[in-house]
């Protein structure tokens, strides 16, 4: 369980947004929540401690350290397809923790039938391995950096003659950066809230949106796909091979 780290984010936001006398009761709630909710955890009472952290995000706040201590309890109750949902929201803000990697992996390999070989493009497996370890914010600084390095580089080209080479290079690897980085980039935001993990033991994607549909393929619990469009209780899914269906809007969880 993450106490510290929590706290310290809930400190960080809070006085980043100039809070009050008046709300420092509701800190003082949240802090006594979470506290309550680790102590729940540690006796085995996940159910408990899922209600505590659950109401903590209902407030408005949220961190990596919380999705992932929730992800833990979710794993303990047996709930994969919980605890991977939880998982994904917590390498969103905390890519390089050890433990969250060491849990989402673990939780991965218990996936039935997960054997499904990815069918992307070589450039956007690069891409993808490239830029995973980066959340929108951490990569947002480096494109800021790329950025301005590649204008002080312009600038000395023009005011040093004689580093005007050198410079000239610079500008075009930290442009060329640039310009990766923000593909990079806008792939991570076009798919916020476009990701899912499937919640149920099992799920039939079928041809259409309907009960009595032929099935495509078969979803196992913990499995990621994309969700590519809706229509009424229905959504049309990706998988990592490509393959396309519609599943029920109970069966999975988006995020």
């Amino acid at each position: 369980m993450r106490t510290k780290f929590f706290l310290y984010t809930l400190c960080t936001m809070l006085y980043a947004c100039g809070v009050g006398y008046a709300q420092q009761g509701a800190v003082g709630d949240v802090r006594s929540s979470f506290y309550r909710a680790n102590l729940l955890y540690e006796q085995g009472s996940y159910d408990e401690a899922i209600k505590q952290y659950s109401s903590i995000l209902e407030s408005g706040l949220e961190s990596g350290n919380l999705y992932y201590n929730l992800g833990n309890c979710y794993f303990k109750k047996g709930e994969s397809g919980r605890a991977l949902l939880n998982y994904e929201k917590a390498l969103r803000l905390i890519t390089l923790d050890k433990d969250l990697e060491s849990n989402y992996e673990y939780a991965c390999s218990l996936i039935k039938g997960q054997a499904v070989i990815s069918k992307n493009s070589l450039p956007l497996r690069v891409l993808n391995n490239l830029f995973e370890k980066f959340t929108i914010d951490g990569l947002t600084v480096l494109l800021s950096a790329f950025y301005m390095l590649f204008l002080v580089s312009i600038l000395i080209s023009l005011l040093f003659r004689p580093l005007k080479k050198h410079a000239l290079i610079l500008a075009v690897f930290m442009g060329l950066s640039f310009i990766v980085g923000f593909i990079g980039l806008r792939r991570k935001i076009a798919l916020l809230n476009k990701e899912a993990i499937v919640t149920l033991e099992q799920a039939d994607a079928k041809f259409e949106p309907m009960d009595k549909a032929t099935t495509h393929f078969t979803l196992y619990e913990g499995m990621k796909v994309e969700v590519i469009s809706s229509k009424d209780n229905w959504h049309k899914v990706r998988r990592q091979d490509n393959k396309s269906g519609w599943i029920e809007d109970s069966a999975i969880a988006i995020f």
